[in-house]
């Protein structure tokens, strides 16, 4: 999932925005500059899509992106 989320950090918009900093979060965890809860806060904020555009076009790749979210940072 790791993967996915770089993938879809290369993109363009709104959501490769999120995913370029779900990207940095998880690099800041992995290099012990936060903690894991701190980390899996983040990535919680970062998953909710309140201010995400509902376009039908972009629903694939915001699935995409909440997927990996979660299950890099492991959230339940």
């Amino acid at each position: 999932m790791l993967a996915e989320l770089y993938q879809l950090a290369q993109g363009q918009g709104h959501i490769a925005e999120r995913a370029q900093i779900a990207c940095q979060i998880t690099e800041q965890y992995q290099g012990g500059q936060i903690s894991e809860s701190e980390y899996q806060e983040l990535m919680r904020d970062l998953a909710r899509f309140d201010d995400v555009c509902e376009n039908s076009a972009e629903l694939e790749a915001r699935t995409a992106l909440f997927t990996a979210i979660v299950v890099v940072a492991k959230l339940s």
